[in-house]
């Protein structure tokens, strides 16, 4: 008799943590998505500051900042929530360089890199090559690009790909703004 009440109270409190578990899952997912810091978790910060783990009944909530642990969640340079055997890592930051008049300039900014990688890497490239001289040389990603103003093409190994003057005015835009930066 005492073994199936032992075994009832054992089952009950199980289904409490569950149902606790779900619960508090479920409020600080909502919060999470919302740029909030989670409320139910127990906060643990890195040796060196740049990664707080919030540990949750059964998630946890790993945030990457900007530059220190007390900076506002909302500031967070990157956020993933997931079970507690979720590894979370930030992407590698790419970096394009671009060499043209024997200077190089590298673009940092990820917007103007996502962009300037969906022109280069979405083009059609065929096997005629113009003639056209290149006017810039764009590497990413161990990749080579020349994009060659006067006959609006790209070149890619022996490739060439025709680009809209709006995307060669998108690209040209970038590589002036980072002129400008460096």
């Amino acid at each position: 008799m005492k073994q199936k009440r032992y075994f009832f109270y054992a089952i009950t409190v199980f289904i409490m943590i569950l149902v606790i578990g779900i619960l508090t899952n479920y409020a600080d997912t909502a919060r999470v998505t919302t740029g909030k810091e989670p409320q139910f978790c127990v906060k643990m910060v890195s040796s060196n500051g740049s990664k707080v783990t919030y540990l949750g009944l059964g998630y946890k909530v790993i945030r990457y900042v900007g530059v220190s642990p007390t900076e506002p969640f909302e500031n967070n340079i990157g956020v993933k929530m997931g079970n507690w055997f979720m590894k979370y890592e930030l992407p590698e930051e790419k970096i394009i360089q671009v060499e043209y008049d024997a200077k190089t300039v590298e673009i940092t900014d990820q917007n103007e890199i996502n962009k300037v990688q969906n022109i280069l890497v979405n083009s059609k490239y065929d096997s005629e090559l113009c003639k056209g001289s290149a006017t810039y040389q764009i590497t990413l990603e161990d990749e080579t690009y020349y994009v060659k103003e006067d006959c609006m093409e790209i070149q890619k190994e022996d490739k060439q790909a025709k680009i809209t003057q709006e995307d060669l005015d998108i690209i040209l835009q970038i590589i002036e703004g980072a002129k400008n930066r460096s």
